[in-house]
């Protein structure tokens, strides 16, 4: 079992694109996978079950205290189970603080659940708000998706150091596994030049990069992947790419 932050504390930098699509490309090759919707804006869930943003599983298991095995949702045609959150996920987190919760609730409450599965992949919200490093010690791994510019850029440096903090003040934390340049625009010179900077920072950390597309809105619109949406489009090639680089580095294969 392998429990995989999708993380950036920068907004719109594509965090639930690569969550749903990581989640069906590892189905598709055969592992087992749950999709947890950690962000209280719920766009993960409306995403997987069609518009649907009344499922309140993940407040349900941060304030009922209802097992995590019994809130997941099998959604058969993403090839994964999920565990649902909306708006209410917040209210959750905000419970566990004023509760006096130990800070490792998240993590002791989704174990059950990441035991099940080959992978646990969590889609965070996207500011250092109230739950995020409780839902980012849940995970073993860190992945970063950024935006090739300087904001989004140094979204990526805090969570470098978040993990880093982690880490010295809890005894450990997630590794950074790696970091997607999402919605990347090759022909203009700032991208290129935030691009090699971002390889020279991070060197082999930094995977391929996922170009901007339309296709991903529209199959977003139709309720379901690019994969199945449109499958010759480089921005799947890409995606996929980005699932092989995960299972080779976590498996060995590389």
């Amino acid at each position: 079992m392998t429990t995989i932050a999708i993380a950036n504390q920068k907004g719109g930098v594509g965090k639930t694109t690569l969550a749903v699509h990581l989640a069906t490309y590892l189905a598709e090759q055969g592992r087992s996978v749950a999709l947890v919707d950690a962000d209280p804006q719920g766009n993960a869930s409306s995403w997987l079950l069609g518009g649907d943003t009344t499922q309140d599983g993940l407040f349900q298991l941060l304030v009922i205290g209802r097992p995590a095995v019994t809130l997941t949702r099998a959604v058969p045609c993403w090839g994964c189970r999920l565990l649902p959150g909306n708006h209410r996920s917040g209210e959750g987190y905000i419970f566990l603080a004023a509760t006096g919760k130990p800070f490792d609730a998240v993590a002791q409450m989704l174990r059950p659940l990441a035991a099940q599965v080959d992978f646990l992949l969590l889609d965070t919200m996207p500011s250092r708000g109230a739950g995020f490093l409780e839902v980012l010690f849940a995970a073993d791994w860190v992945l970063t998706p950024t935006q090739v510019e300087r904001l989004s850029l140094e979204g990526v440096a805090f969570m470098a150091r978040t993990c880093g903090e982690l880490t010295r003040e809890r005894g450990r934390g997630p590794r950074l596994l790696g970091i997607v340049p999402n919605m990347t625009r090759r022909q203009t010179t700032e991208h290129q030049a935030q691009m090699a900077e971002l390889v020279a920072t991070f060197g082999p950390t930094v995977w391929p990069p996922i170009p901007l597309s339309v296709r991903v809105a529209e199959a977003c619109a139709y309720g379901t992947t690019v994969f199945a949406h449109a499958p010759e489009a480089p921005v799947t090639a890409a995606l996929r790419l980005v699932g092989q680089r995960l299972i080779a580095n976590l498996e060995g294969q590389a």
